[in-house]
């Protein structure tokens, strides 16, 4: 799989520039929405999560902080969410390509991935920006949060690679991905801060597999902390895995995709 993705990298590297530059084609900014809706989502956040509602991380001195421990959690999320909902109807949308090209299946879930990195890259580059100019210093743990985003990143990859294979067969499967991906996103302490939960809770929770990522983030970005070695490992563990696993049910099931399709 690696060999074939790297063998492709330039498609997949153009493909997903394309993504970035034509996705708001047509409108009077174009690429600038690239931006432009970010920003604003960072802006939203800080305004009424610092003025408005004021709520408080454990700990912290102001209300920015909790709209930066939201924003640290809720825009990985959302690229993560994207990751795998893209992923996988990845070989339907590209039936055609699939069919006429000898091009590996993967290839076309790894450039809904870059896309979705692409613009996670902004985001979480806009939220630096947005961090300093309201006044708060970047702690040096900052450094560490792009392999914290490409670690989740994999992940994404991984289980959009799954289920892009799985999706060809079981059409459903894209649209219950919707609904669990937000029953997911409940599950996992973004939109609120897990010490607000039960002790039973906050135990069962860290076996979410997304929570080492997100708790990861907001270690680095709130709490300026760098994650012990066993947390790198486990993201690291999670982050293989997915796509392992995701290329052998491709590779059992490759023969019967193409006919499918």
């Amino acid at each position: 799989m690696i060999v074939n993705l790297w063998r492709y990298r330039g498609f997949i590297g153009r493909n997903a520039l394309n993504d970035a530059r034509h996705r708001y084609a047509g409108s009077a900014a174009g690429v600038a929405w690239n931006v432009i809706n970010p920003l604003a989502q960072i802006l939203i956040y800080s305004v009424v999560f610092s003025q408005i509602m004021a709520v408080r991380v454990p700990g912290a001195g102001s209300g920015a902080e909790f709209a930066l421990y939201l924003c640290a959690g809720l825009l990985p999320w959302a690229a993560f969410s994207e990751c795998i909902l893209r992923g996988a109807n990845a070989f339907i949308e590209n039936a055609p390509y699939l069919k006429k090209l000898p091009i590996p299946e993967q290839v076309f879930v790894a450039q809904n991935a870059v896309s979705a990195t692409l613009f996670l890259g902004i985001s979480m580059t806009l939220l630096g920006v947005v961090t300093v100019i309201t006044g708060s210093a970047l702690s040096l743990a900052w450094l560490g949060v792009p392999a914290v985003l490409v670690l989740f990143q994999g992940f994404g990859f991984g289980l959009g690679l799954i289920f892009s294979t799985l999706n060809v067969f079981l059409r459903d499967i894209g649209q219950v991905l919707a609904i669990v991906l937000q029953l997911w996103m409940w599950l996992t302490p973004i939109v609120y801060v897990e010490e607000i939960l039960p002790a039973t809770m906050q135990s069962l929770i860290r076996y979410n597999p997304a929570y080492p990522f997100i708790d990861a983030l907001h270690r680095m970005i709130v709490g300026g902390q760098w994650p012990s070695a066993r947390h790198w490992l486990v993201m690291l563990v999670w982050a293989a895995a997915a796509p392992i696993v995701g290329y052998l049910i491709l590779r059992r099931l490759r023969p019967e995709i193409r006919d499918v399709l």
